[in-house]
């Protein structure tokens, strides 16, 4: 269960390599977080959908929601009576018993969600300055409910659809600028297509998915990587990509001596070459995080014993749970370290959240190379920007997808569902690397990439 309409959920970048048809629902975090400066690279949107709805945000309000009544059970929440703004992401909750329902509001459409039951896992759930905070177990964001002096009357129908995608891109979609589209034009192709029909108007849609090619906004398709990124001659279409990909994992894998892989969890390790180990993590998507946390401190234990010299392979990695990503560095430090920055868009005073890697019981001293590839996506995004804060690693291969927001969901007022990106993550220097990725130190094809990190770590001092 996750917070209705606003999940947060950390997806993976939605491929079509026909290999991943993974969601991560629901996601919260082991991290702590703390309110910084979030750098320069990105400036919020500075709307105020509150009041746009026409709903006023009063503190002091009699009718405002009893925050006292909060209750955590068993690492479950129960929220109290009233209505609540999700900060940021066009989004108002009414939470009356049992029962929450999510209402998504533009500038002028408002489309009541389906009800949700009022029990939430979290990792932290409390009232701070007169304003929920709600850690969810799963992603790294930190969910701030608003109590509202109010509620809202959804008027909108299905007629609305195309004023409500209009406002809701408009508002809350931070890369246009990155991804090398105009929203005015992309809305006019839309809007003509529409004239037409349904079917136009679909393929229009999806049309303009690929052009943007964010994997975290769908209409429920997927997002086609470019197979030129993999430096491959002669892999030219996507199916050739699928069959590079399956060709390379095995081959990887069948090279790796002694290898230790564990299905359930995703983690393997072994020995790459002489003095050299090898570990992989191909999704952060395990349910049971404390397995886990327990397969990678065997791993990582191992390896720091047998090896000084260690291969990170993140090339067949497209996402998960952002926790896990960033649990996954702290096996890299034996000190507390920021890692990186995140906010919403649209928020017009944006709380800013600085996440922080926790050291592991166990580390690897050692020299890293870290692998990354197209594939590399989301969460596995967030292990790239924090194992880059942590222990200065070789990276290889090719630039990551470039895919960080998390994955949120949406109604339109004709009920049509989608998902789209409403942050921005930068690394510590405010630099955002949505659309681009994160970039390599060595380049190098992804058949060999492995030959190139070995190359790097044997000549390195």
């Amino acid at each position: 269960m996750s917070l209705p309409s606003s999940t947060h959920n950390h997806r993976t970048a939605a491929i079509s390599l026909g290999l991943f048809a993974m969601v991560c629902a629901a996601c919260g975090s082991d991290s702590s977080f703390t309110v910084g400066d979030g750098g320069d690279a990105v400036e919020p949107a500075g709307v105020d959908v509150s009041v746009s709805a026409g709903v006023s945000i009063a503190r002091d309000d009699s009718d405002l929601p009893d925050l006292e009544s909060l209750e955590v059970v068993d690492g479950m929440v129960t929220l109290p009576d009233g209505w609540f703004e999700m900060a940021g992401y066009g989004t108002v909750l009414h939470v009356d018993g049992d029962d929450v329902v999510p209402y998504y509001v533009t500038t002028s459409t408002c489309t009541m969600g389906d009800t949700e039951d009022n029990e939430f896992p979290v990792d932290r759930a409390e009232a701070v300055d007169g304003v929920l905070v709600v850690d969810l177990v799963g992603t790294t964001t930190v969910n701030r409910l608003l109590p509202l002096s109010g509620g809202l009357e959804c008027d909108s129908d299905p007629d609305d659809a195309l004023i409500a995608l209009d406002e809701l891109f408009a508002t809350h979609y931070p890369f246009f600028d990155e991804r090398g589209l105009d929203w005015n034009d992309e809305m006019d192709r839309i809007r003509t297509a529409a004239d037409v029909g349904d079917e136009a108007l679909a393929a229009e849609v999806e049309a303009f998915v690929q052009r943007l090619g964010d994997g975290h906004t769908t209409f429920g398709g997927d997002v086609d990587v470019d197979p030129a990124d993999f430096g491959v001659d002669g892999v030219t279409t996507v199916e050739q990509v699928n069959e590079l990909y399956a060709d390379e994992a095995a081959a990887t894998l069948a090279a790796i001596d002694d290898l230790d892989f564990d299905p359930a969890v995703s983690v393997g390790w072994g020995t790459l070459a002489e003095g050299v180990g090898y570990l992989v993590v191909t999704d952060f998507l395990a349910d049971d995080h404390e397995a886990f946390d327990a397969a990678l401190s065997d791993a990582v234990a191992a390896l720091d014993e047998r090896f000084d010299r260690l291969v990170v392979d993140m090339r067949f990695n497209p996402g998960g749970y952002g926790d896990l990503a960033v649990l996954t560095a702290g096996f890299f430090t034996d000190e507390p370290t920021q890692a990186y920055r995140k906010w919403a868009y649209a928020e017009p005073d944006p709380f800013v959240q600085t996440v922080e890697i926790e050291p592991a019981d166990e580390h690897f001293d050692g020299t890293i190379a870290v692998l990354t590839s197209p594939v590399t996506a989301s969460a596995a995004e967030e292990f790239l920007l924090s194992i880059r804060a942590v222990a200065d690693p070789i990276m290889v291969g090719a630039p990551s997808f470039g895919a960080f927001s998390d994955a949120i969901d949406w109604v339109l007022p004709d009920g049509t569902e989608l998902t789209l990106s409403m942050e921005v993550y930068t690394d510590l220097d405010g630099v955002s690397y949505e659309g681009t990725g994160i970039p390599v130190d060595v380049p190098a094809p992804f058949d060999q990439t492995v030959e190139a990190a070995l190359t790097e770590l044997t000549s390195t001092p």
